[in-house]
């Protein structure tokens, strides 16, 4: 059985310079400490467990447009609705080698986001206006489940380079909760609500496509980069997901290892309403440190 934990040690919206810097002396220190090698194999693990825990940058934004154009507003989750940037996130991961050249993984992610304002400016959320001074409670309640096969078409002691294809399947709902004067679509003056609400939830199962490589520059060191890719339109869904990882690996024993990443994860999915097109965009980078173990 293979158990890992991650935490998120540094993160930023693009890759900058600081986190490739930090990869790069993370490498070197790796190749200093860890010459030895013993003499058992990677890349035939039968079993692995990741549970993980991160500090996240998050840039969110929800666009509501309708379809006879006469609304078009953007909101930023976190310019105007408060939201913190920074979000703990939790995950866990589980794979199995079915057979040699054969693999399954499957991972959750839970992200819960909350907040509560008392508004600077006027914004609009679906046609109403809410007007500043205002007292706004939102959240937004995310669950990720990402199913992924991979195939080794090419392998050997060393080195394994995979096709990957399956299903990033994200059921995000966005409340919100509004007390004060709001101008609702088609009046000119503005209502005094107390007890305001709005939500909109966004199911999207996207397939998600790419290719992963690793290398064993000894029995105990490897590294894993990895690429995933789609735009794709299924029903009244738009989808588009890129996601970049490159990681490296140090086992101390046959089980258990430590390890960094450098990850990027970039989402922008549109729902097409009869009424009104929802687009959700977000996307996050940084680097990544974890315990490893495997069986």
């Amino acid at each position: 059985m293979a158990f890992a934990v991650y935490l998120q040690l540094s993160n930023n919206y693009r890759v900058s310079s600081y986190p490739v810097r930090s990869v790069c002396t993370l490498l070197v220190v790796l190749v200093m400490l860890f010459v030895a090698t013993p003499a058992w194999p990677d890349f035939d693990e039968r079993y692995s467990l990741t549970v993980g825990g991160s500090l996240t940058e998050f840039d969110t934004k929800l666009r509501i447009n309708s379809r006879d154009e006469s609304i078009d507003n953007e909101i930023d989750f976190e310019d105007v609705l408060g939201f913190d940037s920074e979000v703990r996130l939790g995950w866990i991961n589980g794979k199995w080698r079915i057979a040699d050249r054969h693999r399954l993984s499957v991972s959750y992610i839970p992200i819960r986001r909350t907040t509560e304002l008392t508004t600077a400016n006027d914004f609009d959320v679906g046609g109403n206006i809410i007007k500043a001074g205002a007292f706004v409670g939102s959240s937004v309640n995310t669950h990720v489940f990402d199913i992924e096969y991979i195939y080794s078409f090419f392998k050997r002691p060393d080195i394994e380079i995979g096709f990957t294809a399956g299903i990033y399947w994200m059921n995000s709902l966005a409340e919100l909760t509004a007390s004060g004067e709001i101008v609702f679509e088609g009046e000119d003056a503005p209502e005094f609500r107390s007890d305001y609400e709005a939500n909109q939830r966004l199911i999207a199962p996207l397939p998600l496509i790419g290719f992963t490589a690793g290398y064993e520059f000894n029995p105990q060191w490897t590294a894993t980069a990895t690429a995933r890719y789609l735009d794709v339109t299924i029903s009244d869904i738009d989808g588009r997901i890129l996601n970049l990882n490159l990681s490296t690996e140090y086992y101390f024993t046959k089980h258990v290892g430590a390890g960094v990443a450098l990850a990027l994860f970039d989402v922008s999915v549109r729902h097409n309403g009869v009424v009104f097109y929802n687009t959700l965009t977000y996307e996050y980078s940084g680097l990544q440190a974890y315990l490893a173990f495997k069986y």
